[in-house]
């Protein structure tokens, strides 16, 4: 026995999934086992196993949505399932920790643990207040009764990690205390830890017929709290400059919405890729001369884009669309990654992209200190380290 207590995640999606969650999940999960921890997860899928040191449990269907009526079937299925997997595997002295797929995950796992375990709840996006901001104030009124059931679960457990500053300081408005929230960011995949030569990254631009291109990537997922607007109008102002590509790579509900308008208004600087596997993500990075990290006013305190340590990691520069008073915002500035504009400034990330095109200078200083900012702070090894100190101070508590 390794004297160390079981540590049970709870999360609706897990390897073999590509989902974000579930990529971060696994690594961390493997991660913990290999330092000797006994690691369980409970998550959809057939065939409980044990993959890597970590043992499965699964509860079935329900890891892929076909509509919004199928994808609430799902949450609410795996939201039974899940509590009545704890309530059959938990015992005092193990430390649960649910992430928020599906929303109110957490809620569900509290009302479930037994007497004597320790929740952490990882907190990846903040629901219901997501829904609030994207359906408007009648929706907030009646998620309210959801958000006292959340909050209760934050106030009750031996821990809240948030991804960022703005995500905790919501977390401690809804009175959790301060000792009891951990900041740890979600980290870059381990695959970019190594940076591709430089004529890798030249055969993809050149395989992209973009050789001579000054690239704009964005890479990932474009949903409902990104900016899509500005980046396409951008594109349309950028149209007549030939040395500019704008590259989306990936999916999402914006997604469709930059394909759609790149049609109409006839946008030769605008391509679109599928998503690529995650072995390739060195290389699609890479290959980029700047990245696009967006996050829409409303959902400052509600998401945190992870897409921006892979793009730290890459060691390219940064170019953000948010609100100025955003954590990204700030970080971008004071570690000179990058530059900022504010969602609407359409102008502004124009003479953003073409002054890193123009200026060679500029492009390699902020890609260096991207590279340096994701040596510093979000590595698997930081966030492994911050994640095992959590543990272990949370299984000291009585």
């Amino acid at each position: 026995m390794s004297g160390l207590p079981r540590v049970i995640f709870v999360n609706r999606v897990y390897w073999p999934s590509t989902a974000a969650t579930a990529q971060l999940l696994t690594d961390l999960a493997e991660g913990l086992a290999v330092r000797g921890w006994p690691v369980e997860v409970i998550a959809t899928g057939t065939d409980s196993t044990v993959r890597n040191g970590v043992t499965i449990h699964r509860t079935g269907g329900g890891g892929e949505h076909g509509g919004m009526i199928s994808r609430a079937r799902n949450y609410r299925k795996f939201l039974r399932d899940a509590a009545a997997r704890i309530t059959a595997l938990a015992r005092p002295g193990d430390i649960l920790v649910p992430m928020t797929d599906p929303p109110m995950l957490g809620a569900a796992v509290a009302r479930a643990a037994p007497e004597g375990a320790h929740l952490v709840h990882w907190i990846q996006d903040i629901y219901p207040e997501i829904a609030a901001a994207h359906f408007g104030f009648l929706a907030s009124l009646a998620l309210e009764p959801l958000r006292r059931k959340r909050d209760a679960a934050w106030n009750s457990a031996a821990g809240c990690v948030t991804l960022g500053e703005d995500m905790a300081a919501l977390v401690s408005e809804q009175g959790v205390l301060r000792s009891r929230i951990s900041i740890l960011p979600n980290w870059a995949p381990r695959e970019l830890h190594v940076q591709p030569p430089a004529d890798e990254l030249a055969a993809l631009r050149a395989r992209w017929g973009l050789a001579d291109k000054f690239i704009v990537a964005y890479a990932g997922n474009l949903g409902r709290v990104h900016d899509a607007n500005t980046i396409v109008e951008a594109a349309a102002r950028l149209r007549d400059d030939p040395r500019i590509t704008l590259l989306f790579v990936g999916g999402g509900a914006r997604f469709e919405r930059i394909a759609q308008s790149a049609r109409q208004r006839s946008l030769g600087n605008v391509r679109l890729l599928p998503p690529v596997p995650r072995t390739q993500l060195p290389q699609l990075l890479g290959a980029a001369d700047a990245h696009l990290v967006t996050l829409l006013p409303a959902y400052r305190q509600l998401v945190y884009p992870s897409k921006l340590a892979g793009v730290l990691a890459a060691g390219r520069p940064v170019l953000f669309v948010g609100p100025a008073d955003s954590e990204i915002a700030r970080l971008v500035r004071e570690s000179g990654c990058g530059a900022a504009c504010l969602p609407g400034d359409v102008a502004g990330l124009v003479q953003l992209i073409r002054r890193l095109a123009e200026d060679t200078s500029l492009r390699e200083g902020q890609a260096q200190r991207a590279r340096q900012l994701y040596t510093g702070r979000f590595t698997g090894d930081a966030a492994l380290a911050g994640w095992e100190a959590l543990l272990r101070r949370v299984a000291a508590r009585r």
